[in-house]
């Protein structure tokens, strides 16, 4: 499971918001309406399919949940991004940093790219009227966790940009071949290193890819369910099966309450990403 350093593949060009690469089952953004799960089949050549599924934090509302995932199995583009509940809103900024990626067809660590997109995230959370001390909150910014995987359906290659501790595991026969940027589940720390959407900072991600065989399967997953996963292969030499959970909307949010209820799995907002190639 030794991660494997690439060039990402160019991205696709730019399109615009709203049109047929980013509306409809193209993308996923559960975050806007949250526990919700898209199936989406392939078109063309890509021959990729794409479920997700989404629980929120118990006690909180599905509208409360800071996860964010969006996919375009057409081509070949899916995200995660995990909102630090510390910081300020959170939810704005991880949908911002996957509708990029995916939605946009651009990469949003890239300067240029990241310093437009905290000036829209300070447009859309910096409203007249707030209180004093949400805006004094807002002073300290929203970070979040980014998962973005290309997968590039004619050469058979995959790669993963990744900053904080949301993870991707590629997966042959129902044997993970990679996973990471984490690599154990004793290694998720509180202190990850996350994407911020104030500052001029800009993080410095790993890079993760390599080949695919047709059948193989990427799992994108948030921290929570990341650690869950890696610490099944490490005790059993198997994950739970990621297209099983992702069945239905309710089997994983079945799985999702008894795993946490049986102390397996931490009370965090629990997405997880099956694209299947």
């Amino acid at each position: 499971m030794t991660p494997v350093s690439v060039t990402v593949p160019t991205a696709a060009p730019a399109v615009a918001e709203g049109s047929a690469a980013c509306a409809g089952s193209a993308a996923v953004d559960p975050a806007v309406s949250a526990g919700s799960a898209v199936s989406a089949g392939s078109v063309g050549a890509a021959r990729l399919t794409v479920t997700s599924r989404t629980v929120a934090k118990l006690g909180r509302a599905d509208e409360e949940n800071e996860d964010c995932c969006a996919a375009c199995p057409e081509r070949g583009r899916f995200a995660i991004a995990d909102g630090a509940s510390t910081s300020a809103r959170p939810e704005v900024w991880s949908r911002l940093l996957v509708h990029a990626f995916v939605c946009e067809a651009v990469d949003p660590l890239a300067p240029e790219v990241l310093a437009g997109l905290r000036e829209r995230w300070w447009e859309q959370v910096s409203r007249p009227g707030l209180p004093w001390y949400a805006r004094a909150k807002l002073q300290s910014g929203a970070d979040a966790s980014f998962l973005g995987l290309c997968v590039d359906v004619e050469r058979r290659r995959w790669a993963a940009t990744c900053v904080g501790d949301s993870c991707v595991f590629h997966l042959s026969g129902g044997r993970t071949r990679a996973a990471g940027p984490v690599l154990r589940a004793e290694d998720f720390s509180r202190f990850a290193q996350l994407v911020g959407s104030r500052g001029a900072a800009v993080p410095a991600p790993t890079v993760l890819g390599g080949t695919y065989q047709p059948g193989d399967v990427f799992v994108l997953a948030t921290d929570a369910l990341a650690r869950l996963l890696l610490r099944a292969d490490a005790d059993r030499g198997r994950m739970p099966s990621p297209g099983w959970l992702a069945h239905s909307a309710g089997r994983f949010a079945r799985m999702v309450a008894a795993y946490r209820h049986h102390g397996c799995l931490a009370n965090d907002d629990t997405t997880l990403c099956v694209v299947q190639t």
